[in-house]
């Protein structure tokens, strides 16, 4: 038998707030941010796949030479920083939270984004409070293509891998969730591409296009798959 679930795992980009279509720029914005201008219209298409050894070459091309992988965090953080002045809650998000809340799952968040960047735009729309904690692939020295952030948030939680829903937006955090037994529930990023929202539809064991439905599945009792019992 399925064992209820306890807790959540948040992402937190394009999934506790909107700001995936600023990712999706960032090569754009790292250029600017050093004074420079991109010279072709796909330029931030490609620069969003690319690894970061690969970034560090391509920016050369432009006259920008980044000497190690800390100093280009350095100029991308810097450069999408002040974006996350103006980022909003993605829309029913809170409500969710305090719906999650009433029901006594513990909650906590796991991104990839660096801490001194994410707990400022949390706390100003008032989703930290709603947390345990906030963990960083930098704290567990390892990107989302491996498990390690998911295991340990569950650990922190004390909770196992069967009893914390994890929810993500993007295809290869979904792919390592459940490859490491983690039900999903997958979130709708508007600014993907088709193949990466089709991936995510379908190997999530909820998928949300808004947390309207969600709010509609917690408190009406839609007719919709439970995911571990998470109503």
């Amino acid at each position: 038998m399925e064992k209820q679930i306890k807790g959540i795992i948040f992402d937190m980009d394009g999934t506790l707030v909107d700001s995936m279509a600023n990712w999706r720029h960032i090569g754009t914005l790292c250029l600017e941010y050093l004074g420079k201008k991109p010279d072709r219209p796909d330029f931030d298409r490609t620069v969003y796949r690319m690894k970061t050894e690969e970034l560090m070459a391509l920016f050369a091309q432009y006259g920008v030479k980044i000497s190690s992988r800390q100093e280009y965090e350095e100029i991308y953080y810097a450069a999408i920083r002040p974006s996350y002045e103006t980022v909003m809650p993605m829309p029913g998000i809170l409500e969710v939270l305090e719906e999650f809340r009433s029901r006594g799952l513990k909650m906590c968040v796991a991104t990839a984004t660096r801490s001194d960047v994410a707990i400022p735009v949390l706390e100003r729309l008032g989703i930290l409070p709603y947390m345990e904690f906030l963990l960083c692939c930098n704290d567990v020295h390892a990107s989302k293509e491996k498990p390690d952030i998911y295991l340990e948030s569950a650990r922190r939680l004390g909770l196992t891998v069967s009893e914390a829903v994890v929810f993500e937006d993007a295809g290869y955090c979904v792919q390592t969730a459940k490859a490491a037994g983690f039900p999903v529930v997958g979130i709708l990023d508007r600014t993907a591409e088709q193949e990466e929202t089709d991936y995510v539809r379908e190997h999530s064991d909820l998928f949300l296009e808004n947390y309207g439905q969600l709010l509609k599945i917690l408190r009406e009792g839609a007719k919709q798959p439970a995911v571990g019992g998470i109503y």
